[in-house]
């Protein structure tokens, strides 16, 4: 597949196909944590980037693929960049009753076209990192002349127009913001954003900078405590507690959920309901073969393509 990865086991949307609309890693932002990679097209011009060989990939898909929570656009980069979003959305709407989730930074929602074709969305999942200038800049690396206010009226504008469901995520970083006065910060503008539900994540892969390091479980708790005022604040549950997809994982399969973001062979072994003896095997022979590479990150070891 060229643009369909999974089904994943999603922490937040269980068996989740994801839709790639954008060529790998061009995005408005280059966020330090990004489990993707650094943003080598950084640019907030939407372009169009294979709207039909998109649409003909995934219709031959739900013809005869397993059953699904979500479709799921998002992928390597941004997904609202792609011109395509609203005719993608609408027919997938036309294919299938599966629900449609956008997974996004949030930085176009400023542009009222963008907005527009989000309305289809049966769940739309942007970020807020940080509520004050410093922080967002050092956190999210936007492109030059992209403030933090820009960011925070689209995600109000959004909020006015859109329907459906919008669970804002929050990744916290230890000593960056997660201080009492960031999260006094995010704690006024989630006031005014009034998102359905609010999900805090921390730095539990290996992201782009070396220097960050994640919250644990007992300060992620205390944190989404404080940030509970009117609003459904959790912090995200982790692949454990997820349904096994059939066992139909093969190398080329294995790669290409590595090329996309790191992951464990634990993780591997419940995205491929495989044994974890069998995946190690296969990471053995893949790494040996040098198509694979193992990296340490909070004692545990992550592969990648």
């Amino acid at each position: 597949m060229s643009y369909l990865f999974g089904p994943v086991p999603s922490r937040r949307l269980g068996r989740s196909l994801g839709v790639d609309l954008i060529p790998r890693k061009t995005c408005p932002f280059d966020c330090i944590y990004c489990e993707v990679g650094p943003t080598t097209r950084k640019t907030s011009h939407r372009l169009d980037y294979q709207t039909e060989a998109i649409m003909a990939e995934l219709a031959a898909y739900l013809r005869q693929g397993p059953p699904l929570d979500y479709i799921t656009l998002t992928g390597s980069g941004e997904p609202t960049l792609n011109l395509g979003l609203g005719k993608i959305l609408r027919q997938i709407k036309a294919l299938s009753d599966t629900p449609v989730a956008v997974l996004t930074s949030g930085a176009l929602l400023h542009l009222p076209e963008v907005r527009a074709e989000l309305q289809v969305a049966d769940l739309v999942l942007p970020s807020l990192d940080a509520a004050q200038e410093k922080s967002f800049r050092a956190i999210n690396r936007p492109l030059p002349g992209y403030p933090l206010s820009r960011l925070i009226e689209g995600l109000e504008a959004f909020r006015r127009e859109y329907p459906g469901q919008i669970w804002l995520e929050i990744l916290l970083l230890k000593g960056l913001n997660d201080t009492a006065a960031e999260l006094e910060a995010l704690h006024r503008t989630l006031r005014r954003l009034a998102p359905d539900k609010v999900q805090l994540n921390t730095a539990v892969r290996p992201g782009v900078e070396a220097h960050i390091y994640p919250l644990n479980q007992q300060e992620m708790a205390a944190r989404a405590q404080y940030l509970k005022d009117g609003v459904e604040v959790e912090v995200i549950a982790s692949f454990n507690d997820l349904p096994k997809p059939a066992p139909v994982c093969d190398d080329a399969v294995l790669l290409e959920m590595l090329a996309r973001r790191p992951m464990t062979a634990e993780d591997l072994a419940r995205v491929c309901g495989l044994s974890l003896a069998a995946v190690q095997e296969r990471l053995r022979h893949l790494e040996e073969a040098g198509q694979i590479s193992c990296n340490r990150y909070q004692d545990q070891g992550f592969y990648r393509q």
